[in-house]
């Protein structure tokens, strides 16, 4: 294994998806630990093998090619992990219900209400910002969105949301 390591080092793409064939079942496991959906395990792999094949000549010691491999995939699946946790799906979500609710005029029974009113297009900005509290950045980096367009996405629901609460206020 470790002639594969260095042939693949040296630029035999051949050598390297030997390598890959040889460690899938390992990868597929640690994927498997950290995730349930089939499309974050095939991302982090996919991701795994991209990163490995690019930075194969920074592979220091052709012995560990394992432990570097391995090591790739956990970054990568930390990195998937941390951005699937500051997404959370309004389809996911658990519904309230008003009859089991003790107190319908909780903060969050409220937040719920006003997000009903959010067109269907903007309701994700709306709940990532408001929601979970994150920047119009990570918004852009998490749904791949010009900044700009998230707040001006962002600005018009206000608008509509303030007339909305005003309407019914009167």
């Amino acid at each position: 294994m470790l002639m594969l390591v260095k042939k693949a080092i040296n630029g035999d793409s051949e050598a390297f998806l030997e390598l890959i064939d040889i460690h899938q079942d390992t990868m597929l496991r640690i994927a498997h630990g950290y995730f349930t959906q089939n499309a974050d395990i095939a991302d982090a792999m996919q991701d795994t093998i991209l990163d490995a094949y690019e930075h194969l000549s920074e592979l220091r010691e052709p012995q560990y090619f394992k432990t570097w491999l391995i090591r790739i995939l956990i970054n990568n699946c930390n990195h998937i992990y941390r951005s699937n946790k500051k997404y959370i799906s309004l389809e996911t979500m658990p519904e309230i219900n008003q009859k089991t609710s003790l107190d319908p005029d909780t903060p969050l029974n409220k937040f719920h209400e006003l997000l009903e009113c959010v067109s269907e297009e903007n309701r994700l900005c709306f709940q990532l910002y408001y929601g979970e509290e994150l920047t119009t950045r990570e918004i852009s980096d998490i749904l791949h969105i010009k900044e700009s367009t998230i707040r001006s996405r962002m600005h018009r629901e206000r608008i509509k949301l303030k007339d909305k609460l005003q309407d019914t206020a009167i």
